[in-house]
């Protein structure tokens, strides 16, 4: 017997597959970026989760060494003041696409994140009720860099939205 779900695809490699478009997407909207002479940041996490403990609540992706490196000097030099999140949703992940801006300089970081909304519910609940989304960029040794969005609607799946 198969562990296939109805769908098709073993809930591996539908998340797999999740995973891939929103790098894809990430791939194509930083060139699209860069087209219109923006320096840009493509991040690729190895972890990305809901955490919510004592010392952070939010959404904390853990990056290589290298890219951290650049991510870090890149907020030394540059303020970023906008965010766009592209969403969606397959084989019970949540997927996001954020992309952090300073139009001021012309620059933007591309963070590909996922989390299982079912297994998160009471940090999902938390974030709603704080009325802030902490995006945590991290690197092993727990430092990171973090930005902080007063709007949370776009990082939640729709059940969680205002709307």
């Amino acid at each position: 017997m198969s562990g296939n779900p109805p769908g098709g695809l073993p809930e591996t490699a539908e998340a797999k597959s999740g995973w891939q478009a929103v790098i894809d997407d990430m791939a194509a909207t930083a060139e699209a970026y860069r087209e219109r002479g923006w320096t840009t940041l493509e991040l690729h996490p190895g972890d990305s989760v809901l955490v919510d403990s004592e010392f952070r609540t939010g959404l904390d992706v853990l990056l290589p060494g290298p890219e951290y490196e650049q991510l870090e000097a890149l907020v030394d030099d540059v303020t970023f003041t906008d965010v766009d999140a592209f969403r969606a949703g397959s084989g019970g992940m949540f997927y996001l696409l954020i992309v952090e801006q300073s139009p001021a300089d012309d620059t933007a970081v591309f963070v590909p994140a996922y989390y299982d909304p079912g297994g998160s519910q009471g940090t999902l609940e938390t974030i709603r009720e704080d009325g802030q989304l902490r995006l945590f960029c991290r690197r092993l040794n727990d430092d990171y860099v973090e930005f902080v969005h007063e709007e949370v609607g776009p990082f939640l799946p729709e059940v969680f939205d205002d709307e």
